[in-house]
C-alpha cells in the first residue's frame, strides 16, 4: 500500500488530528526562526564593538611598533592578536552556524543525485491526497493557467532567460518540465523543495524538521552566549591596554613598565576568557544536577563545546606570549622593584589559575578532541 492509499484510509478524525499537528509545528517553527533572527541581529551588533574599539586597538599596536622594536614588543603583539582572535573565532563559528541553520541541502532528480542549497523552510503545496479526483483535476488546470504561472515566471524574455540560466546550472530541474513557462515554474518549485506530498508524509517531514531545528538552535544559542562573553572580556582587556598607552609619545614606543602592565592585562585576560566561554556548559550541567542527574555528558558533546576547543589553544598562545613578555620585563634592570614584584605576583597567580584549570578532566578532554 503506497502513501496515497494509506492517507486515503484515514478517518476524518485522524485527518483532522494530522492537520492540527502540522499547524502546531508550523507555529513552533516560526518561533524557532524568530529566535534565530534575534540571535542574528545580536551577532551583528557584536561586530560593531571592534569598530567602536578601533582607536584603542590601533593605539596599542602603534605604541608597540614605535621606537626600537624589542622581543617584549613582539610577544605583546602576539598577545593582542590572541585577545582579538578568541572573540573573532567565536563570532565566525556563530555566523557559520546561523548560515547552516537557514540553509539546507535539496535533493533533485529522480535518482536524487543532484544537490542544491535551499532555505530551511520549504515552500508548501496542498497535500496530494486532500482533494478528490475532480477537485484535483481542477487544481491541476489552475496551476497551468498562464495568469497563475506568470506570478512565478514573468512573461518577458529577460526574466525567462534569467530563470533558464539558473535552472541550467541544476540539470535535474529540467526533468519535471520543458522549456515552456510551466516547465520553468516546475523547475523553480524543485529548487524550493516544494512537492505535493501526501498528508502523512508531510507530518513525517515536519517531525524530522522540528528535530533538526531544535538541535541546531540549541548549539547556536550556546555559541551566541559564548561569543558575547568572549567579546565582553576582550573589550575590557583592550580598553585597559588603551589606558596604559594613552598619552605616550607616538614615536618613543612603550617603556618597560608599560610592557609589564600590558603583559599583566594579558595574563589576567587568558584565565578570565577561558572561564567565560566554558561557563555556559557548566551552568547547564549545574541545572541538570539540580534536577537530580548524578553525571552529565554535556562537556563531551562536540557540538556544544566546539567554541572551547577552538578558543582554548588561542588563549594558551596569548597567555604564553604574555608570560614570556612579563618575564623579560621583570629581568630588565629599568623596571622598578615594586613593578617587578607586582608583575611576578600577577604571573604567579595567573599560572596557578591556568594550572588548576588544566588539571581538570574537562580541559584535558577538550584539548584532546
Amino acid at each position: 500500500m503506497d502513501d496515497v492509499e494509506v492517507s486515503a484510509a484515514l478517518t476524518e478524525d485522524e485527518r483532522a488530528a494530522a492537520r492540527a499537528f502540522v499547524a502546531r509545528c508550523e507555529v513552533r517553527l516560526s518561533t524557532f526562526h524568530r529566535i534565530a533572527v534575534g540571535l542574528l541581529s545580536g551577532a551583528g551588533l557584536l561586530v560593531v564593538l571592534p569598530v567602536v574599539a578601533r582607536d584603542s586597538i590601533t593605539g596599542i599596536l602603534r605604541s608597540l611598533v614605535a621606537g626600537d622594536f624589542t622581543v617584549p614588543d613582539g610577544l605583546l603583539i602576539v598577545m593582542v592578536f590572541a585577545i582579538l582572535g578568541v572573540p573573532g573565532f567565536a563570532l565566525w563559528l556563530l555566523f557559520a552556524d546561523l548560515t547552516r541553520f537557514y540553509f539546507h541541502a535539496n535533493h533533485l532528480g529522480n535518482g536524487r543525485e543532484t544537490f542544491t542549497p535551499r532555505f530551511t523552510l520549504t515552500s508548501l503545496r496542498l497535500p496530494a491526497d486532500e482533494l478528490g479526483p475532480n477537485a484535483t483535476q481542477q487544481l491541476d488546470r489552475a496551476r497551468h493557467e498562464p495568469r497563475i504561472v506568470e506570478l512565478l515566471v514573468p512573461t518577458n524574455d529577460a526574466s525567462r532567460a534569467r530563470i533558464d540560466r539558473q535552472l541550467d546550472v541544476y540539470r535535474a530541474t529540467r526533468e519535471r518540465g520543458g522549456r515552456d513557462d510551466h516547465g520553468r515554474a516546475e523547475g523553480l518549485f524543485e529548487l524550493a523543495a516544494s512537492h505535493p506530498r501526501p498528508l502523512l508524509e508531510e507530518v513525517a517531514k515536519i517531525e524530522y524538521g522540528m528535530v533538526r531545528h531544535g538541535l541546531r538552535l540549541r548549539s547556536i544559542v550556546l555559541r551566541y552566549v559564548k561569543a558575547v562573553l568572549a567579546v565582553l572580556v576582550a573589550a575590557v582587556a583592550v580598553y585597559s591596554g588603551d589606558a596604559v598607552v594613552v598619552g605616550l609619545d607616538p614615536t618613543a614606543g612603550v617603556t618597560v613598565a608599560d610592557a609589564a602592565w600590558l603583559a599583566a592585562i594579558g595574563l589576567i585576560w587568558a584565565p578570565v576568557v577561558v572561564l567565560g566561554i566554558t561557563s555556559p556548559v557548566r551552568w547547564i550541567e549545574q541545572l541538570m544536577r539540580d534536577d537530580g542527574a548524578a553525571t552529565t555528558a554535556v562537556a563531551n558533546d562536540p557540538e556544544l563545546t566546539h567554541v572551547e576547543r577552538v578558543a582554548l589553544p588561542i588563549a594558551a598562545v596569548g597567555w604564553v606570549a604574555g608570560a614570556a613578555a612579563m618575564i623579560v620585563a621583570a629581568l630588565d634592570a629599568d623596571l622598578s622593584t615594586s613593578g617587578r614584584v607586582t608583575g611576578l605576583a600577577v604571573l604567579a597567580i595567573s599560572t596557578l589559575a591556568v594550572g588548576i584549570a588544566a588539571s581538570t578532566g574537562r580541559f584535558r578532554s577538550l584539548l584532546a578532541r
